[in-house]
Protein backbone atom coordinates (compact mmCIF):
# COMPACT_ATOMS: atom_id res chain seq x y z
CA UNK A 1 0.00 0.00 0.00
CA UNK A 2 1.61 3.31 -1.14
CA UNK A 3 0.11 6.58 0.71
CA UNK A 4 -0.81 9.14 -1.22
CA UNK A 5 0.79 12.61 0.16
CA UNK A 6 -2.11 15.86 0.51
CA UNK A 7 0.62 17.96 -1.37
CA UNK A 8 0.28 15.30 -4.61
CA UNK A 9 -3.13 14.61 -4.55
CA UNK A 10 -3.53 18.73 -4.64
CA UNK A 11 -1.27 18.96 -7.65
CA UNK A 12 -2.80 16.53 -9.37
CA UNK A 13 -6.37 18.20 -8.82
CA UNK A 14 -5.18 21.46 -9.79
CA UNK A 15 -3.81 19.66 -13.33
CA UNK A 16 -7.00 18.44 -13.93
CA UNK A 17 -9.72 20.59 -12.30
CA UNK A 18 -8.27 24.21 -12.75
CA UNK A 19 -8.35 24.77 -16.20
CA UNK A 20 -12.66 24.14 -15.76
CA UNK A 21 -12.38 27.29 -13.26
CA UNK A 22 -11.86 25.62 -9.57
CA UNK A 23 -9.64 27.43 -7.79
CA UNK A 24 -6.95 26.81 -5.04
CA UNK A 25 -9.34 26.86 -2.42
CA UNK A 26 -11.73 24.79 -3.72
CA UNK A 27 -8.73 22.43 -4.88
CA UNK A 28 -7.46 21.90 -1.17
CA UNK A 29 -11.07 21.48 0.36
CA UNK A 30 -11.73 18.58 -2.15
CA UNK A 31 -8.32 16.97 -1.57
CA UNK A 32 -8.87 17.17 2.24
CA UNK A 33 -12.86 16.46 1.58
CA UNK A 34 -11.46 12.99 -0.45
CA UNK A 35 -8.58 12.16 2.19
CA UNK A 36 -10.75 11.89 4.81
CA UNK A 37 -12.42 9.02 3.69
CA UNK A 38 -9.16 7.16 3.19
CA UNK A 39 -7.01 8.34 5.96
CA UNK A 40 -3.66 6.21 5.32
CA UNK A 41 -5.57 3.40 4.00
CA UNK A 42 -6.35 3.39 -0.52
CA UNK A 43 -9.34 1.43 0.14
CA UNK A 44 -12.57 2.17 0.99
CA UNK A 45 -16.15 0.94 1.32
CA UNK A 46 -18.95 2.06 -0.60
CA UNK A 47 -21.97 1.34 1.39
CA UNK A 48 -19.89 4.62 4.32
CA UNK A 49 -20.73 6.96 1.11
CA UNK A 50 -23.59 9.21 1.14
CA UNK A 51 -24.89 9.97 -2.55
CA UNK A 52 -23.23 13.19 -2.90
CA UNK A 53 -20.16 11.53 -1.54
CA UNK A 54 -20.33 9.07 -4.63
CA UNK A 55 -21.05 12.19 -7.01
CA UNK A 56 -18.40 13.43 -6.13
CA UNK A 57 -16.52 10.47 -5.96
CA UNK A 58 -17.57 9.35 -9.91
CA UNK A 59 -16.33 12.77 -10.84
CA UNK A 60 -12.71 11.66 -9.51
CA UNK A 61 -12.98 8.04 -11.06
CA UNK A 62 -13.99 9.77 -14.20
CA UNK A 63 -10.65 11.61 -14.22
CA UNK A 64 -8.35 7.89 -13.14
CA UNK A 65 -7.86 9.48 -9.69
CA UNK A 66 -10.24 6.82 -8.21
CA UNK A 67 -11.55 3.66 -9.37
CA UNK A 68 -14.03 0.54 -8.06
CA UNK A 69 -13.96 -2.46 -8.18
CA UNK A 70 -16.36 -5.05 -6.26
CA UNK A 71 -16.62 -8.72 -4.95
CA UNK A 72 -19.30 -11.22 -4.53
CA UNK A 73 -19.71 -12.83 -0.95
CA UNK A 74 -21.86 -15.84 -0.49
CA UNK A 75 -23.53 -15.74 2.89
CA UNK A 76 -24.39 -18.76 5.15
CA UNK A 77 -27.99 -18.63 4.09
CA UNK A 78 -26.97 -19.28 0.32
CA UNK A 79 -27.64 -15.63 -0.53
CA UNK A 80 -25.03 -13.72 -2.29
CA UNK A 81 -24.53 -10.17 -1.18
CA UNK A 82 -21.95 -7.77 -3.54
CA UNK A 83 -19.42 -5.35 -1.99
CA UNK A 84 -18.45 -2.28 -3.85
CA UNK A 85 -14.52 -0.81 -2.94
CA UNK A 86 -13.36 2.53 -4.06
CA UNK A 87 -9.61 2.87 -4.58
CA UNK A 88 -7.26 5.59 -4.82
CA UNK A 89 -4.82 5.09 -7.94
CA UNK A 90 -1.42 6.36 -6.63
CA UNK A 91 -0.01 5.57 -9.74
CA UNK A 92 -2.60 8.06 -11.79
CA UNK A 93 -2.19 10.30 -9.61
CA UNK A 94 1.93 10.41 -9.18
CA UNK A 95 1.64 10.16 -13.77
CA UNK A 96 -0.20 13.51 -14.11
CA UNK A 97 1.93 15.13 -11.21
CA UNK A 98 5.17 14.22 -12.97
CA UNK A 99 3.75 14.80 -16.67
CA UNK A 100 3.10 17.98 -15.86
CA UNK A 101 6.40 18.48 -14.55
CA UNK A 102 8.13 17.37 -17.99
CA UNK A 103 5.82 19.62 -19.81
CA UNK A 104 6.85 22.39 -17.63
CA UNK A 105 10.90 21.26 -18.45
CA UNK A 106 10.31 20.63 -21.72
CA UNK A 107 8.77 24.65 -22.46
CA UNK A 108 12.15 25.88 -20.37
CA UNK A 109 14.05 23.42 -23.22
CA UNK A 110 12.49 25.09 -25.93
CA UNK A 111 12.61 28.41 -24.98
CA UNK A 112 16.28 27.45 -24.79
CA UNK A 113 17.04 26.04 -27.68
CA UNK A 114 14.83 28.62 -29.96
CA UNK A 115 15.52 31.78 -27.82
CA UNK A 116 13.07 34.69 -27.19
CA UNK A 117 11.39 35.49 -30.34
Amino acid sequence: MTVIKRDELITALEILFKPSGMNEKEIEELADYVLSFFGYEDTLIDNVLSQQDRDVFYTLEETGILSTSSEDITLMKGKTWRIHYWHVNDEKIRNIVNSNKKEEENIYDKIFREGFK
